[in-house]
């Protein structure tokens, strides 16, 4: 059973089911119909022995000329029965004889005798199994002038056996071909319902043996199961290509980054050991070195902390923090840096508390004030404000520097991601890795982090949480 298919499986339990039920409904039908049958011939049989009944008349007659033509006339006593043509002795398998109070057979069909061990006087519904075959019998004494005689009505078992084996024949041809076309509808519609699903193996099977993770998966329109499957898979595949993307394009980014430091140190080393003559150029050399170093290990701490953000290694530990007061030290701290001029400004509404990372989110405002004092213009501001709105709590991070253009509004979250550096005043350059450090931040304090800008206007950074 294991090495078969679902496909095979299905046709194989819908053709075991399909006989049991084939083998029930015709024993049932059989059963039902020998019942129905049996007690439709008993009442036929009772209603030709009574309507016989209607048909035999008792009269005196003195000149045999008077007899109408047609009729029976049996002497009976002082005069005589006459039985109408409209007696049916035969009907439909039923013989119906009179009889007289001695049990012999007056007029009608008799398919068997009785014998003076097996008397007169049913009073229902009687059978005889005579030879290996049943009768049914109906005795109905007469009454009146006719008293003494009675009218008896015999049929055979017979009679609902044919019935039955023409039903009975009939089911063996009709419900084998009935069950024919099911199976053979079935296999049409499971074929039918499970050609998808190769279709589903074979892309997926491509896919994998191409690495091509842009093919998707197209079995035409619908909204069933295995439709649903393919949508899922599609979008399942939509994101693992845009992962792959992102890796490949942040590999590439490091890579670009960290060749920059790199190619500057073998450079220096190499003049400090070939070129350098005083102890001066040596110490030139070792402080070119020493920047490019400081600036390698920030890119390697960012992409460390990236990598434990991503794989969950870096545990987001919430707890009840007084955000007004964080904020404020935080206000403090990085209004003595003093950038190009620039004064921060902050307006903190007091008593503020909320379930967050300490650690994490003093990262992630520290990253946006940085962004705000790089790309700030000389003697500027920097506003930032902590405020109730409704159920939420918003802070604020803008300043009145370079701002950024709306086409690029959606890739500053991208790692390695910088604005023009030559339209900053900042010279030192950065990473590029900061924003892209604050939105994956938001996401694990449970927050929104949306940004509005217009060139030469400034640029403010909106975290809802």
């Amino acid at each position: 059973m294991k090495r078969l298919s679902i496909k095979q499986k299905i046709i194989l339990w819908f053709s075991v089911a399909l006989l049991l039920i084939i083998t029930l409904i015709t024993s049932l039908t059989f059963s039902i119909a020998n019942l129905v049958l049996d007690e439709n011939i008993k009442e036929r049989l009772m209603s030709v022995v009574s309507t016989n009944v209607a048909e035999i008349e008792f009269s005196v007659l003195y000149d045999r000329e008077e007899i109408e033509q047609g009729d029976q006339f049996l002497e009976y006593k002082d005069g005589w029965l006459e039985i109408d043509d409209d007696f049916c002795d035969f009907f439909e398998g039923i013989c119906t004889a009179l009889y007289d109070e001695n049990n012999n057979l007056l007029y009608g069909e008799a398919p068997l005798k009785l014998t003076a061990a097996e008397p007169l006087g049913y009073t229902s519904m009687g059978s005889i199994r005579l030879a290996g075959e049943k009768f049914y019998i109906y005795d109905k004494p007469l009454t009146g002038d006719f008293e003494g005689l009675w009218l008896r009505g015999v049929v055979s078992h017979n009679e609902t056996l044919n019935v039955l084996y023409n039903v009975l024949r009939l089911s063996f041809w009709l419900l084998p071909l009935l069950a024919v076309l099911s199976l053979l509808g079935g296999y049409v519609i499971t074929r039918r319902a499970f050609l998808p699903i190769q279709q589903i193996a074979d892309t997926a099977e491509e896919i994998g043996r191409s690495g091509n993770l842009s093919k998707r998966l197209d079995i035409g329109s619908g909204s069933d199961e295995i439709h649903m499957l393919a949508d899922t898979f599609n979008k399942m595949f939509g994101r693992l290509e845009k992962s792959f993307e992102t890796e490949r394009q942040f590999t590439s980014d490091a890579s670009h980054e960290l060749r920059t430091p790199v190619a500057v140190i073998m450079a220096q080393s190499e003049y400090a050991l070939e070129l350098a003559d005083t102890e001066e150029e040596y110490r030139e050399s070792l402080e070119v070195i020493q920047r490019q170093s400081r600036r390698m290990n920030d890119i390697i701490n960012q992409l460390l902390f990236f990598t434990r953000l991503d794989q969950g290694s870096e545990p987001v530990r919430k707890e009840l923090c007084d955000i007004s007061s964080l904020l404020e030290d935080l206000a403090a701290e990085q209004s003595v840096i003093g950038a190009k001029g620039i004064t921060l400004h902050a307006d903190i509404q007091p008593g503020i508390t909320a379930e967050t990372d300490r650690n994490l989110f003093t990262r992630m405002v520290t990253n946006l004030i940085s962004n705000a004092y790089k790309y700030g213009k000389e003697n500027g501001s920097i506003w930032l404000s902590l405020r109730h709105s409704g159920n939420s709590v918003v802070l604020s991070v803008k300043d009145d520097g370079i701002g950024i253009s709306r086409e690029n509004l959606e890739k500053i979250w991208d790692r390695f991601y910088q604005v023009d550096p030559s339209r900053s005043e900042d010279t030192s350059g950065g990473l590029g890795l900061g924003l892209s450090m604050v939105k994956q931040i938001s996401g694990l304090l449970g927050g929104t982090i949306s940004v509005d800008s217009s060139p030469e206007e400034g640029t403010e950074f909106i975290f809802n949480f």
